[in-house]
């Protein structure tokens, strides 16, 4: 087996992604070693997972500095969030970094071959995989030509067809965070237009998702596939990929026309599926183009706010792409002049930096901003500019500009931006990595506040110091009040507070506290609160035999361990015979619980 590089998975990465039952599956499966074949390949994990099928489940996970940011399983799991595969693959990693055996990267085994091996390796692939050589093609086909000449996009419209009838064309779970299967693969014939839009191509690039958009909507007419929701967000992202490649286009008004023709008869027919204005934002980004006298005013420096409507959610929208626009187009003034129209304060500021001008930057940040991921965006545009001084003077600035009282943490505000927690992660490890401890400290405060997560507490205490005690009090005093805080019993037992973890469980069973924290916190209590760990010990145990399935028998044959050693700590082994005999007694019909009830009998 070969050693796993990268940075190690927290455990509070994995609880992140998942909810307490799925979490507890997971550990059932990692327990039992279903999780096989674990192969990292730079930021990629891959794995194969026993399951309740013949076959086992496949894993994809990608992972970026300890965080999952894109995860897939073969499984049907489809209410949000992980599955217990995608959970069981991470708690694998995480228990054992050297259960994932490292292999090398595409790149680094395609870099050492000449050209000729190269084709040769293709062409044997392709003979295996007839599928590769229809993406070749759309990949050739697609490909940016010198002085932006048109693209060929019939192998683009045959790929989304063969895509579509393809055998996953009836797949229908949804993962909470990705498209899977068919969608999934739209998307990356989709994004073979986003080189052209960065070219300031818009005519190729829309060439390219027409292509891949009249596929789809075929397919899901002939399909009946109103309740793929997969499909629903790709023909958004569609839409709005298209309103930016129209709006970078310089099609004349007949061509327009036609498109927009199109686009409407096309959401004319997703309505009746219940896809509402798939299509519309494009639809209005090809009516409207450039001309609109308002906006050519603003643009050139007038004043007046845009747009007329700010309840309208589509006028905000194309307005966000408008911007994107200016920018690749190198227009920065009227990308500044609208930005102000829109009161996007960090886009002005972020500009301001690109262009140099670092103290109107400073300054309009510290005038402007109300929300602590303005000063994010602000500080890392600094930092990018190599001005540390300024981009840590913004940064802690705007760790002020939400509530850092202990009060105010289960009022979390709703708009977007206005979570502090961000912020005081990246300076935190910024203010760390330049050798600004109070500054680090002061930021790692801030996050723990606001997370009250295991693995902030962890970060705060690398960046105390000697410091560490004072400011472990602080964290505890919060981490305590706290109404709500999903890591509270381990953060407490990894400092020993059992009592405290004791006290902070009470006599809840449905707390959502994950079992493995629970029967790591029924361990560590038995002797000195024998009584608690009993009734709770029981509780779980009983409901966990009552309600779940056979497969949930070891959990509860755990927690019944757990209570045994309770007894036996507070003198009244008797009691727990009687009890385990009476279990017997209750339960001698179930075959796959009798058994771990008569080894903890014959245990005693």
């Amino acid at each position: 087996m070969g050693t796993s590089t990268g940075k190690p998975i927290p455990m509070s990465e994995v609880h992140r992604l998942a909810g307490p039952e799925v979490f507890t599956r997971g550990e059932e499966y990692r327990r039992r070693g279903a999780v096989f074949d674990l192969v990292r390949r730079g930021d990629a994990l891959t794995a194969a997972v026993a399951g309740s099928e013949t076959d086992p489940y496949r894993v994809s996970i990608h992972l970026r500095r300890g965080k999952t940011t894109a995860f897939s399983c073969t499984c049907p799991y489809e209410w949000g969030g992980a599955c217990t595969h995608v959970v069981a693959t991470l708690l694998t990693l995480a228990d054992d970094p050297g259960s994932a055996a490292a292999r090398p990267t595409l790149d680094a085994l395609l870099s050492p071959l000449s050209a000729e091996a190269l084709r040769d390796l293709i062409l044997r692939r392709a003979e295996e995989d007839p599928e590769l050589t229809g993406w070749i093609e759309a990949d050739l086909a697609t490909a940016l030509r010198p002085g932006g000449a048109p693209v060929d996009i019939t192998a683009v419209t045959a790929r989304a067809r063969a895509v579509l009838s393809g055998p996953t064309r009836n797949r229908d779970f949804w993962d909470g965070y990705r498209p899977s299967g068919n969608a999934e693969s739209l998307h990356h014939l989709a994004d073979k237009a986003v080189p052209h839009m960065e070219a300031g191509n818009g005519r190729s690039a829309l060439r390219i998702l027409e292509a891949v958009a009249g596929p789809m909507i075929e397919g899901w007419l002939d399909g009946g596939d109103e309740t793929d929701e997969e499909y629903d967000l790709l023909f958004h992202d569609l839409g709005r990929m298209m309103a930016e490649a129209a709006l970078l286009s310089d099609l004349d008004g007949g061509e327009r026309e036609a498109l927009v023709d199109t686009l409407e008869g096309w959401d004319a027919e997703l309505s009746d599926y219940g896809v509402e204005d798939g299509f519309g934002i494009a639809v209005r980004a090809l009516e409207q183009g450039w001309d609109d006298p308002a906006l050519n005013a603003i643009l050139k420096g007038g004043s007046g706010p845009w747009p007329p409507d700010d309840e309208d959610l589509t006028e905000l929208e194309l307005t966000a792409i408008r911007l994107r626009v200016l920018d690749a187009r190198g227009h920065s003034d009227a990308y500044l002049n609208l930005a102000r129209a829109v009161g996007a304060e960090a886009r002005i500021a972020t500009m301001l930096v690109r262009l140099g001008r670092i103290t109107e930057a400073v300054a309009h940040g510290r005038a402007c901003f109300t929300l602590p991921d303005e000063a994010l965006d602000l500080a890392r545009a600094l930092m990018e500019a190599r001005r540390s001084g300024e981009a840590f003077h913004v940064a802690e600035a705007g760790l002020g500009l939400a509530g850092d009282d202990a009060d105010d943490l289960d009022n979390e505000p709703w708009r977007p931006g206005a979570s502090v927690l961000p912020l005081a992660q990246w300076l935190r490890e910024a203010a760390a990595e330049a050798e600004h401890p109070e500054l680090a400290v002061r930021a790692a405060r801030a996050a723990f506040r606001h997370s009250l997560s295991r693995e902030d507490y962890a970060a705060a205490r690398a960046v105390a110091g000697e410091g560490w005690d004072r400011l472990k009090s602080d964290l505890l005093a919060v981490l305590i009040a706290a109404d709500r805080a999903s890591d509270r019993i381990e953060i407490l037992l990894d400092e020993g507070l059992i009592d405290e973890a004791v006290t902070a469980t009470g006599e809840a069973t449905g707390d959502g506290t994950p079992e493995p924290v629970t029967l790591r916190l029924l361990e560590a209590a038995h002797g000195r609160h024998p009584d608690w760990v009993i009734r709770t010990a029981e509780r779980k145990a009983v409901a966990i035999i009552d309600q779940g399935p056979a497969g949930r028998y070891e959990i509860a044959a755990a927690f019944l361990a757990r209570a045994a050693r309770a007894y036996d700590a507070a003198g009244r082994i008797d009691d727990w015979i009687a009890r385990i005999e009476d279990l017997i007694a209750t339960h001698r019909r179930k075959h796959k619980l009798r058994p771990l009830l008569e080894a903890l009998r014959d245990d005693a």
